[in-house]
């Protein structure tokens, strides 16, 4: 049985291109921001050079054949 594919596509923050901050994936760029910061200070991280990316994700489901 092959594997099934899914592609989602998810916001995160960013510092300078590198990595995705843990814990900021979202599906919406507003959420990203929520998850990373509190309300309000975003314009500070964003002046230190933090970025909302737009993350590519790609669920692959190996289900084994008889197995649930």
């Amino acid at each position: 049985m092959s594997a099934r594919f899914k592609h989602k596509r998810m916001y995160a923050v960013s510092l300078d291109r590198v990595g995705i901050i843990a814990g900021t994936m979202a599906y919406s760029r507003k959420a990203a921001i929520e998850c990373f910061t509190p309300l309000g200070q975003w314009e500070m991280y964003k002046r230190s050079g933090y970025r909302t990316v737009l993350a590519k994700v790609q669920v692959i489901d190996k289900r084994t054949p008889g197995v649930r």
